[in-house]
């Protein structure tokens, strides 16, 4: 009892000297292990003179924040071999390779807010989880074989709980025991080869979606200029919009935290007007063939030149999608507006001016201040559509690698879903007709 009184002493000048000689003593050791370990370790302190510790646990090539606040959360992970543990990039997950062992959290996938109740309920036969004994709870999977991963589903361990940012108590995880991993990407291939086959087998027998749960990162603010002030002034409308892609529109925006989603969402608002656009362009085209002097309609090769600019796809547009993409666009946008759109916002003209350079996507050149870039953003929009949907493309597209969700070229789409969002306003604007209300 005597322990724990004097803390509640705020004005006993011996108890704030323990207390503050317990907060340095933890940090001197959780530096010092850190040290040891090669682990980054450093303090933080705010304007307010509020203190934090960060403690960068590795993963993959890179680390990952851990950020302590009191002695006691200091304390808490000072008990734990901590130094042993990395975590599995873009996952909640950790892994231990001296242990043999890899803890992930699991999440449920479906629409809206996870039912806690329906998962340990489907998973353990419980009713009501908060009366239910979680920590006693456990689906073990055994090896068929020697040499093979031991598998749990049970509730997340101290360890996993102190570690990662989406731990909780009653938080679940999918637990592998007897691993032969000693580097991060073997351990991360392990993970998600039994995940994979594991939790769809859990689908299929209890009819309850559950996946292996993200890396919870800090919510990226929006990129797009905010005008600060009073409320907009509405005017009475003036025009309407058709009801197909201002549906897909607004799919579109309702798609947050699923960026190939939104990407497509924004593009088929676009893709919805290719037969009007691409008809313009087929008519200049024709045009263009048929006022050539040196034209002459007995030969093969004129006439050839003729039916490849009047080409008509499924769709009824004209022309390949790329070129059909690039007529709309052409048709509907201004180019000095997109310009200022890409360039407007500091964060958005950085990366396409530079950090968009690795990625696999048609360039922009932004420093080229008389390039009209509608056709290469064409051409980068085209690019990311193609990676994601993985169809057939025309001759020049050659190979196309998938772009699959939940990894980091998905993550890295922010700026151009903002893009392709613009894209899909401009046509919409451009395709709009006059109001009317009992029509």
């Amino acid at each position: 009892m005597s322990d724990i009184e004097p803390e509640l002493v705020d004005d006993d000048d011996d108890v704030r000297v323990e207390s503050a000689a317990q907060v340095v003593a933890a940090k001197e050791t959780l530096a010092a292990r850190c040290k040891a370990a090669g682990i980054l370790c450093e303090e933080i302190t705010d304007s307010e003179g509020e203190w934090r510790v960060r403690v960068g646990m590795k993963s993959a090539r890179t680390v990952r924040p851990l950020t302590l606040w009191s002695a006691e959360s200091i304390n808490r992970l000072l008990a734990l071999p901590f130094e042993r543990y990395v975590f599995l990039s873009d996952l909640e997950a950790i892994c231990s390779y001296s242990d043999g062992t890899i803890e992930a959290g699991v999440r449920y996938a479906g629409n809206g807010i996870a039912p806690m109740g329906s998962m340990y309920r489907r998973l353990f036969g419980a009713d009501r989880p908060e009366d239910f004994d979680l920590a006693a709870a456990k689906m073990v999977i055994a090896p068929q074989q020697d040499g093979l991963p031991h598998i749990e589903i049970s509730q997340a361990s101290p360890v996993f709980q102190t570690l990662s940012r989406a731990a909780g108590t009653r938080r679940l995880t999918l637990k592998l025991s007897h691993c032969r991993v000693t580097t991060h990407d073997s351990a991360l291939a392990l993970l998600q080869k039994i995940a994979g086959s594991v939790l769809f087998q859990v689908d299929l027998m209890v009819d309850i979606p559950i996946t292996l749960e993200r890396e919870r990162r800090r919510p990226a603010l929006s990129r797009r200029v905010r005008r600060a002030g009073s409320p907009p002034e509405l005017q009475y409308p003036q025009t309407q919009f058709e009801s197909a892609p201002l549906s897909l529109y607004w799919y579109g925006r309702s798609a947050a935290g699923m960026p190939l989603l939104q990407f497509l969402a924004f593009y088929q608002v676009v893709e919805f007007f290719f037969p009007i656009y691409s008809q313009s362009e087929a008519h200049r085209k024709l045009k263009a063939i048929l006022k050539d002097p040196t034209f002459r309609g007995d030969r093969d090769t004129d006439i050839a030149r003729l039916l490849a600019a009047i080409h008509v796809s499924r769709s009824g547009a004209y022309g390949d999608e790329r070129s059909q993409l690039r007529a709309t666009l052409f048709e509907c946008t201004d180019s000095d507006a997109v310009r200022r759109f890409l360039e407007e916002d500091e964060g958005r003209k950085d990366f396409f001016q530079t950090k968009a350079k690795s990625l696999p996507y048609h360039k922009l050149p932004l420093a080229n201040p008389s390039a009209d870039l509608r056709g290469d953003v064409a051409e980068r929009v085209y690019d990311i559509r193609c990676k994601i949907v993985h169809t057939k493309t025309d001759s020049r597209d050659g190979s196309v690698e998938l772009l699959l969700p939940f990894t980091p070229e998905a993550e890295q789409l922010t700026f151009d879903i903002e893009l392709v969002q613009y894209l899909a306003q401009r046509v919409l604007i451009a395709s709009s007709t006059p109001l009317n209300v009992y029509g």
